[in-house]
């Protein structure tokens, strides 16, 4: 299956608002304050939590939410205020995702549409659950970059080790 194209056409992401409230203490671009360096606030842009929010339900096996609430922070697609580079890798890791959650033969698979609700969804998800961790982790005199470079390296370890004795 060839890379899908997330961005010919327009793709809303949303998380809740009061989610992006929580998260922008550890955003480093945002339009209303100034801009943070990494060892403030480790993810360079919101669309970098949303993503490692989907990682983080799906890693720790949390449903996605029935319906989004979120509200609309960013848009993918060809006008010129979206993201209109769309990482490939990313959309490879979204479309596996959807490989596993809707089948392989199933037509959503290729459904853009579809797959960034699904994508919405788990972000919704898990990103309360990643924003608990985040702050029951912070300490005023660690740098937030290695608080989450901390947490993540552990939950690499943790599932390497569950995984360890698989054969693929």
């Amino acid at each position: 299956m060839p890379t899908l194209t997330f961005t010919g056409s327009q793709h809303r992401l949303l998380l809740p608002e009061d989610i992006k409230d929580r998260a922008t203490p550890w955003i480093q671009t945002q339009p209303t304050t100034a801009y943070r360096t990494a060892d403030q606030a480790p993810f360079r842009r919101m669309i970098d939590f949303w993503f490692t929010a989907i990682a983080w339900a799906v890693s720790h096996e949390v449903e996605p939410v029935e319906e989004t609430t979120g509200r609309f922070f960013v848009a993918l697609g060809p006008n010129p205020n979206d993201i209109r580079n769309f990482e490939e890798w990313r959309a490879d890791l979204l479309t596996i995702l959807a490989v596993r959650v809707f089948g392989v033969n199933s037509p959503d698979v290729s459904d853009t549409r579809k797959i960034i609700d699904l994508a919405n969804r788990y972000a919704e998800a898990g990103a309360p659950l990643l924003l608990d961790r985040l702050e029951e982790s912070a300490d005023l005199a660690l740098p937030r970059l290695y608080v989450v470079a901390d947490i993540l390296a552990r939950l690499v370890t943790e599932t390497a080790l569950q995984s360890s004795d698989r054969s693929f």
